[in-house]
């Protein structure tokens, strides 16, 4: 009877060890998730930010891009045997 005592103590002795270190795994994990959450946020902010038009049409026009003055449409026939590329005329007729 003894021996089954002392069995069943260490058993929920190393069950509650178990549990401590699965609990303080599971502490780690959640604080990685955060930063790692947080970091995600500064980033997509960081993106949006460089992608706004506001900021990158002075720097093209410092490099020397200019919008164009008039602009070509190309139709490409994909359902032919090799692909076909006809330009648009401003009427948008085919040439």
């Amino acid at each position: 009877m003894v021996i089954i005592a002392v069995v069943a103590f260490l058993g929920l002795g190393f069950a509650r060890t178990s549990l401590d270190r699965s609990a303080f795994e599971l502490a780690e994990l959640t604080r990685a998730i955060d930063e790692q959450a947080a970091l995600n946020q500064q980033l997509r902010l960081e993106v949006a930010r460089l992608e706004n038009p506001a900021r990158i049409a002075p720097l093209a026009e410092d490099l020397g891009l200019v919008l164009p003055d008039t602009t070509n449409r190309l139709l490409v026939n994909l359902d032919a045997p090799t692909p076909v590329v006809a330009e648009a005329d401003r009427d948008g007729a085919n040439q």
